[in-house]
C-alpha cells in the first residue's frame, strides 16, 4: 500500500500515516500489558510488514508497557521503523491510573534511560516532552532533553500538549523536529500551531485523531456519524503536508482498513 511521505529538517523520512501504541497498554483505567502480548506484537510486525514505519509511544503507557511490546516485536526491523516516545509523566497507584507532569531536569534523563531500556534501542528517534510541568521552568525541561541530544540517547526532540509560545520558546533553545497536540478534523484543533509547523517544517502529530473512542455511539467518527473513519483520515491528510495521524487499534483488520484510506 503506497502512501505519502515527509520528511524531518534532518532528512528522515517516513510515511505519514503512523500507528499510535497506547490501545496495546490495557482498557481504560487499567494500565497494565495488553490482555494478549503476542497478539499485539503481531500487529505491530504487520503494520511494519505493511508500510508503517513511524510508531508512536510513550514512557507513561503502561508505564514503560508500550515501549517494551514495541522493543519485543520489532527489534529485528532496526533503523527501518521509526520509534518516538515521551517523558515526563509519572503514573502512580495500583493501575497507575494516577497521573503527574515531572518535567524536572533530573528526572526528565531518568525517564529518557528508562525508556531507551525499554525500547531496546541505543537511541531514540524521537522523544518528547509530554506535557508541560507548570511547576518546572519550561525552558530547563526543554533544555534536558538538548542535552539528551547531544549525548546521542535521542536523535530528535517534540514537545507534545504545547502552546504556539511554549513551541516558540522551546525552538529558540533546540532544534524541534515534531509537535504532538490534540486534533481531529472535525473538532479541529490548535490551528495557530498546526500552522506554525507547517511553517517551520517539522511534524504535526495530532493524537486523538480519530476521537477518543472513534466507534463509540454517537460519536462523529462512527461510520453512521458526520464522517467515517476513511473520510477523516484523509481530511487529516489533506490539512496539511506535515501532519502524521497516528491512530491506535488493536485489530488487524483496522489497521489495514487504516492504511487503504490514507493510500486511497
Amino acid at each position: 500500500m503506497t502512501q505519502a511521505k515527509f520528511t524531518f529538517p534532518d532528512g528522515r523520512t517516513v510515511h505519514r500515516l503512523g500507528l499510535g501504541t497506547m490501545r496495546l497498554t490495557g482498557q481504560p483505567g487499567n494500565f497494565g500489558p495488553f490482555e494478549d502480548w503476542e497478539a499485539g506484537k503481531t500487529l505491530l510486525r504487520t503494520a511494519a510488514d505493511n508500510g508503517v514505519d513511524f510508531f508512536d509511544t510513550a514512557r507513561a503507557y503502561g508505564p514503560h508497557w508500550g515501549e517494551r511490546i514495541i522493543g519485543e516485536a520489532l527489534a529485528e526491523y532496526g533503523d527501518r521503523v521509526f520509534v518516538a516516545s515521551k517523558g515526563g509523566i509519572e503514573k502512580n497507584g495500583p493501575t497507575g491510573a494516577h497521573i503527574r507532569r515531572d518535567g524536572r531536569p533530573d528526572r526528565l534523563k531518568v525517564h529518557v534511560d528508562e525508556s531507551l531500556e525499554a525500547l531496546g534501542r541505543d537511541i531514540i528517534d524521537l522523544y518528547y516532552l509530554h506535557s508541560p510541568d507548570p511547576s518546572v521552568p519550561f525552558a530547563d525541561s526543554i533544555g534536558a532533553l538538548e542535552e539528551a541530544r547531544l549525548a546521542g540517547k535521542i536523535a530528535r526532540i517534540g514537545v507534545s500538549n504545547a502552546t504556539l509560545d511554549q513551541l516558540r520558546e522551546a525552538m529558540a533553545i533546540a532544534p524541534i523536529s515534531a509537535v504532538q497536540n490534540r486534533y481531529d478534523p472535525v473538532n479541529g484543533g490548535d490551528e495557530a500551531v498546526l500552522d506554525a509547523t507547517v511553517q517551520a517544517g517539522i511534524a504535526f502529530v495530532p493524537w486523538g485523531p480519530l476521537g477518543a473512542n472513534p466507534m463509540k455511539p454517537g460519536s462523529p467518527f462512527a461510520e453512521t456519524g458526520a464522517m467515517g473513519v476513511t473520510d477523516a483520515i484523509k481530511a487529516l491528510l489533506d490539512r496539511a503536508p506535515n501532519v502524521l495521524p497516528i491512530p491506535g487499534t488493536r485489530s488487524v483488520d483496522h489497521l489495514l482498513a487504516n492504511l487503504k484510506a490514507a493510500a486511497a
